[in-house]
């Protein structure tokens, strides 16, 4: 199993990698597809259940360390705390404690940092229109996606986009 599971990790961080060079959709789908397989894999190993029971109750470093993994992972499905807990398996309470406890922020604020980077990132050295960017990000409307974008940044998308041209050409 190792060396399926690491094959199937250097896929899953390839597909990630590759941003852009296919469809939006079917970028999600391939990179959804090979996490699935891993964690099922990974949760029906022999070794997880040992793991598990030996570990006891796992702490707030722990919950955020898994946190941040999920994170990473589904920042652009899943924007809500509770999608989190539910995922991780812990209540929301639970997960802004581990959160607070590490960055002194709650869950909620760290989530919408990570989207607030990726939004930067797409912006600027991607160049992406802030319409695109809204759509890959999961917001609804990109009203909504300019409004949280200026709230953290005071500038608009296309500010940010256009400063950004002009001191990195």
């Amino acid at each position: 199993d190792t060396a399926w599971l690491r094959q199937t990790a250097l896929q899953l961080l390839d597909e990630h990698r590759a941003l852009g060079r296919r469809p939006l959709d079917v970028h999600h789908a391939l990179r959804r597809s090979l996490l699935e397989s891993l964690l099922l894999r990974l949760a029906n190993s022999p070794d997880a259940a040992s793991t598990g029971a030996s570990t006891g109750g796992t702490g707030r470093k722990d919950t955020y360390a898994r946190f941040t993994d999920a994170l990473e992972l589904h920042f652009r499905e899943l924007h809500q705390a509770a999608d989190y807990a539910e995922l991780l398996g812990c209540s929301v309470r639970t997960l802004s404690r581990a959160a607070r406890d590490a960055t002194g922020k709650g869950a909620r604020e760290v989530i919408d940092e990570r989207r607030l980077l990726e939004a930067r990132r797409l912006l600027g050295a991607a160049q992406w229109d802030a319409r695109t960017v809204a759509v890959h990000l999961g917001f609804t409307d990109p009203a909504n996606f300019g409004r949280f974008f200026r709230d953290r940044t005071g500038l608009t998308p296309a500010a940010f986009a256009a400063r950004d041209t002009t001191t990195h050409p």
